[in-house]
């Protein structure tokens, strides 16, 4: 039996895999290496928030320690959730329509969503699963509000993302590390903790809400059209 202090290196390995696919077929491959390079430093902050109260994984220097398999599934997830569309949906840029970069827009948009883990999930005691998941979908309507293009980009991205996550939580924790959630979870609320296939609808809805969120950030932030 393999050490459960591999379960969370491998599942992080096997996103990397999936980044790898797309990463082939993405014809934006320096973006996509720069976008993961920052979400690798993501995936490190965000256990600030995930530690407390939804998981603590055994990683390579211990259980429930910041470790490189935070780095590396948070540069895989950056690249899978943002570029999953521009790799299987053929879209191209509509150099035709254009709007003014929204740099600034996008930067109160991540201190928002950081703003509200910490406001509703450490200083209120919201459950993190929760809010991560409204605030994820809430940013994502915002988006939509002011650029009803991305959304139908922004629904593919999000089920071909949960897809693939399906598949490899499936591998993760129903062949190699069965007993994972029931030892290393803290997902003991309502809805969070319910399975299908031994995952946690908290992790469908994660993966989900991120990638419907995070496809939006390259054509929302540069003000790009996509036809």
């Amino acid at each position: 039996m393999i050490p459960d202090k591999y379960a969370y290196l491998s599942l992080a390995l096997m996103f990397m895999i999936a980044w790898t696919l797309i990463f082939i077929k993405n014809p934006w491959k320096s973006g996509m290496i720069r976008v993961g390079a920052v979400g690798g430093l993501m995936g490190m902050i965000a256990e600030f928030w995930y530690f407390r109260d939804y998981w603590r994984p055994p990683t390579l220097f211990g259980e429930g320690i910041v470790g490189l398999e935070d780095y590396i599934i948070g540069f895989a997830l950056f690249g899978v959730g943002g570029y999953i569309h521009s790799s299987f949906t053929n879209k191209e840029i509509d150099f035709d329509k254009k709007m003014i970069p929204k740099n600034w827009d996008f930067f109160y948009i991540f201190l928002i969503g950081c703003g509200s883990l910490t406001f509703f999930s450490v200083i209120l005691g919201f459950h993190s699963g929760y809010v991560t998941f409204l605030t994820f979908f809430l940013l994502s309507v915002y988006i939509w509000i002011q650029r009803p293009d991305l959304i139908g980009l922004s629904i593919i991205s999000a089920f071909a993302t949960l897809a693939i996550s399906l598949v490899i939580y499936y591998i993760n924790f129903n062949i190699l590390f069965p007993n994972f959630w029931d030892q290393y979870g803290m997902l003991d609320k309502p809805i969070l903790g319910f399975k299908i296939l031994n995952i946690p609808l908290s992790e469908m809805l994660w993966h989900f809400s991120w990638a419907m969120l995070c496809s939006m950030f390259r054509g929302y932030r540069n003000g790009v059209y996509y036809k």
